[in-house]
This record gives structure tokens, C-alpha cells and sequence, in this order.
């Protein structure tokens, strides 16, 4: 079981240097600055200091929380002060409070990034950190991941039942099939699990790829799933399989298909259509 105190050991406001502050605006206009606080944090993890970061309105209250979880390995992919104002902070304007961890041994972060199980119990672990900031509303609660932020996601809703909803863009589902489709993945599969047998390989394989634990994911936790066509990274058949699976199985959810989106909204501005999906979602599920 996730391991946390829940106490937060720093919280420190985000001042933009010019720069980003024009880009900030350039995407989402002024008000995004003038509406919401973006915070770095950093909170115990398995006796690990985790840096992260948490936004939310400048308005104070108590609003629904969302856990977001980032993609990449290492520090590739991880959140700065840009994109935490891009992602978290756009989506606090709406009136929530988005908490998002870095993973262990990322961007300051103690231990290794093992890529594809302890960053779970980081991103529980969020739940009880949450429980301390006065902004969080845990009782309304969802997860949301992108690329492999997606495969914690969807683990995470196999194992905790306290999301009202979740949404994954572009999200891994099958390991066993990204090293066909995509060779390059062979080499970070097989560093972070060389060292396993070819049996225990496999089921580490599919406790990973929610293809193989669909029938796990809870039937009336709606699942909003979001590919781009032309995502050249994690390609739309991992999300395409797993639809299927969620047929299968009765599992609530929503496909749809950003047509022409690459892996990053953010650079083909794919995203301005994504949030308008995400916050229809929310609206629906967390209000």
C-alpha cells in the first residue's frame, strides 16, 4: 500500500519570468495569470521526497481535485513552470485544484524513476498530500494522464474506487505491442525489466498494459479517452484496442479522435479542442 504522512515539506509559489509569462498568454490569455496560483510542493512518497507541483483559483475556496499524471522518463516529459501553468494551471481557471507529481528520481526528486511501478504510488500517494491542502475537495475527485502518465492513470483507477471520473490522452495500453509497433521502446522495457525471467516479465508486462486488466477497471467510473491520428509517438491502436476491451467488459467510457493530433497538443494545438472535451467531463462528472 502507498506510503505517505501526507504532509507537504515545501510549497512555494511559481513567478514566471517574462518570457513564459508571454507564452502563458499568447495560448490562453492574461486572465489564466490573473486567476490562478501555480505552486511547486514537494511531499513524502515510500519515505522519498517527491517534488510536484499544485494549482489552483487565486479566488481561495474548496474545489474539486484533480490528479494529473505527467508522461515521459526522467526528466524528459517532466513539468516545469511553463507547462505546469499550461496543463494544471488552465485547468484550476475552470474552478479545481490539479495536483501532479514529477515521480521519484525525476527533476529533484529522490530515487529512481523506475518507469512503470513505483510512479503509481507516487501519484497515490497525492490523495493523502491532498487531504493537507485546504483547497482540495477530495470528495470530488478525478485522475487524468497523458502518454505514460496514461498507463498510471488506468492503474490507478483498477486500484482505488474514490475517482469520480478519469481521462487519458494518447495513453500506453499495451507494452506488448508498442515494442513491435515502435522498436525504440524495446530498449526502455528492457533496461527497466532485463533482469526478470521471460514468465515474470510478461506478467509485469501486462500489470502495466491495461489491455490485459480491463475487466478490472470499475464499470461506473466513466473514462474519457482521448488519441490523435497522427500521433507518431504512442500510436491511436493502444487507445483503439483498449476501447475494445471496454466494450467487453461494460466499462463506461468515450472515445474520441482528435483528428489530425500529434503526441503534443500543446505544439499542434490540438489542446484547444482537448480541453473543451476535458471540461465538458469534468463538468459532467466532478460539479
Amino acid at each position: 500500500m502507498p506510503d505517505t504522512d501526507g504532509i507537504i515539506r515545501r510549497r512555494e509559489k511559481v513567478e514566471l519570468k517574462k518570457t513564459q509569462i508571454a507564452v502563458v498568454e499568447k495560448m490562453y490569455g492574461k486572465h489564466l495569470l490573473d486567476q490562478t496560483v501555480v505552486e511547486e510542493i514537494t511531499y513524502l512518497s515510500d519515505g522519498l521526497n517527491i517534488n510536484g507541483y499544485f494549482a489552483r483559483p487565486r479566488e481561495k475556496g474548496r474545489y474539486p481535485t484533480l490528479i494529473w499524471n505527467r508522461g515521459g522518463f526522467g526528466d524528459r516529459g517532466a513539468l516545469d513552470d511553463l507547462t505546469a501553468h499550461l496543463i494544471l494551471a488552465s485547468t484550476a481557471a475552470w474552478g479545481y485544484a490539479v495536483i501532479g507529481t514529477q515521480y521519484r528520481g525525476n527533476m529533484g526528486s529522490e530515487g529512481d524513476d523506475d518507469w512503470g511501478e513505483c510512479d503509481l504510488r507516487d501519484s497515490l500517494n497525492l490523495i493523502k498530500t491532498a487531504e493537507n491542502i485546504p483547497e482540495c475537495d477530495l470528495d470530488k475527485m478525478a485522475v487524468e494522464g497523458a502518454s505514460r502518465g496514461g498507463m498510471v492513470t488506468y492503474r490507478a483507477l483498477r486500484d482505488r474506487d474514490c475517482f469520480k471520473c478519469g481521462i487519458v490522452h494518447a495513453g500506453i495500453t499495451d507494452l506488448f505491442a508498442l515494442m513491435e509497433e515502435k522498436p525504440r521502446f524495446q530498449k526502455t522495457i528492457e533496461n527497466r525489466f532485463g533482469n526478470l525471467g521471460e514468465d515474470e516479465m510478461n506478467e509485469a508486462l501486462k500489470s502495466l498494459s491495461a489491455v490485459h486488466f480491463a475487466e478490472k477497471l470499475p464499470q461506473n467510473t466513466p473514462i474519457l479517452i482521448m488519441h490523435g491520428t497522427a500521433d507518431d509517438v504512442i500510436p491511436i491502436s493502444q487507445s483503439e484496442a483498449l476501447v475494445e476491451k471496454l466494450k467487453k467488459h461494460g466499462v463506461q467510457h468515450k472515445f474520441i479522435r482528435i483528428d489530425g493530433g500529434t503526441h503534443v497538443a500543446l505544439k499542434d494545438g490540438s489542446y484547444k479542442k482537448i480541453d473543451k472535451h476535458r471540461k465538458e467531463w469534468l463538468e459532467a462528472y466532478l460539479r
